[in-house]
């Protein structure tokens, strides 16, 4: 074992040497040198391949360490050692040694000839299983791998298109939570990372709303605000139908008018579901319309422009443009499910001011990755609301679950019974 007891005040200067992350030319017996690891526990690794156990530490101190020209350096190690202060001892020298002692506290008598050999043979299977396993760590540690099935979960969240950041953190979750046997067993990494995957996923919940409820969806161009409208109409009409309910009385308000063919496409819809649409170019043409109808209306919803979420000064007048007294609404963002994740980031981030109560994630028929999406939620704190899918405007949405998300995971085995019971909330 290594010995650390020799004060700082006792290190001698060493010099650079062509040994990755030692210094000091000479290996000298009692010379002291250094080397740099990002912390204490990878300095010690790179001794242990070095020199074994034939190394005594003398000191460590804090050392920055990579970057370029001083930017981008992050804080590491150093330690320095001498080597040669201690004999060393070979694995069968140990064995031997351990195996006396192990004899001696049994108390075995050299005539029993039977035990003794029942004993060796126990020994030496211990030996061999130890013995394979230090080979196992040490080969892992030399080539910089991983165990499998943390390799194969980082692959796989990668296909997925999870974030960098968000790998990281279930990568560091299984060496921190599982054991060595459970890492050896790929099927139960899996679940387990499938659970926490689940629960990263934050689903919003229904939520009681005043009349005249307004409902706005905000968001940039193109990711079908407009479209996703309609289908919030024709659900409504279409639940009220079955439930033997009044038809709901809603209308349909554009403040859009920098799209071409924006207006006229809205109005499409609302003649086909019998819906008024009516257009708005300033907020006081919004606040007339919300006054004037209030008092007969169920549901008010809102088309807005899509504006790229650094146009800055036109969201800023979006945003004053729907601050209307009494209005209460629900606003939604919504976002493409195959967003890049800078981009998702970046959507999220300028649409806050909007104040958006959650997400709906549009053109879900149009990727098979929704890491990105699971990945900056979960980052960013947002819930999702509702998913939609094709541009069939009489269905294709639905409300959001975390077994939807699951189920999407592309090359997961996922145990579609555990995850039903886990995550109840869904069925």
């Amino acid at each position: 074992m290594y010995n650390e007891g020799i004060g700082l005040a006792e290190v001698k200067k060493s010099s650079p040497s062509p040994y990755t992350g030692i210094t000091g030319y000479s290996r000298k017996d009692g010379e002291i040198l250094t080397i740099v690891g990002k912390d204490f526990e990878d300095c010690k690794q790179k001794l242990f391949r070095e020199y074994g156990r034939n190394y005594t530490i003398v000191g460590r101190r804090p050392k920055f360490i990579g970057g370029f020209l001083g930017f981008g350096q992050k804080e590491g190690l150093e330690v320095r050692y001498t080597i040669g202060l201690q004999k060393q001892v070979s694995p069968q020298e140990e064995f031997q040694r351990n195996r006396d002692e192990i004899l001696n506290k049994a108390g075995t008598s050299v005539t029993n000839t039977m035990q003794i050999a029942n004993i060796d043979k126990k020994i030496n299977d211990f030996e061999k299983k130890m013995e394979q396993k230090l080979n196992d760590i040490a080969n892992a540690t030399r080539a910089g791998d991983k165990p499998e099935s943390i390799q194969k979960i980082e692959d796989l969240l990668q296909e997925n298109e999870f974030t960098f950041s968000y790998i990281n953190k279930i990568t560091t979750r299984l060496k921190a939570e599982l054991s060595v046997d459970q890492l050896e067993n790929f099927d139960f990494v899996q679940k387990k990372v499938i659970d926490w995957i689940g629960e990263s996923i934050s689903i919003a919940p229904k939520l009681p709303h005043t009349f005249p409820h307004v409902v706005i969806v905000v968001g940039p161009t193109g990711v079908g605000k407009t479209t996703t409208i309609a289908k919030f109409a024709v659900n409504l009409i279409k639940e009220a139908h079955e439930k033997n309910e009044p038809r709901p009385r809603i209308r349909m308000l554009t403040t859009d008018h920098t799209r071409v063919g924006a207006v006229e496409q809205i109005k499409r819809y609302g003649d086909v579901m019998e819906i008024a649409v009516d257009k708005a170019e300033t907020a006081d043409d919004v606040k007339k319309i919300f006054d004037t109808y209030k008092d007969n209306l169920d549901v008010l919803f809102i088309d807005t422009p899509g504006y790229s979420p650094k146009d800055f000064e036109n969201l800023g007048k979006m945003r004053k443009m729907l601050e209307v007294q009494g209005f209460h609404p629900d606003v939604y963002l919504a976002a493409t499910a195959s967003s890049k994740a800078r981009d998702l980031n970046s959507i999220i981030q300028n649409y806050e001011v909007f104040n958006f109560s959650s997400v709906i994630i549009t053109k879900w028929d149009e990727t098979s990755a929704i890491g990105n999406v699971i990945s900056v939620l979960s980052e960013k704190g947002k819930s999702v609301s509702y998913i939609t899918d094709g541009q069939t405007v009489t269905k294709n949405i639905e409300r959001s679950s975390v077994v939807r998300f699951l189920t999407n995971l592309h090359d997961f085995t996922v145990d579609r019974n555990h995850i039903d019971e886990k995550f109840p909330e869904d069925k």
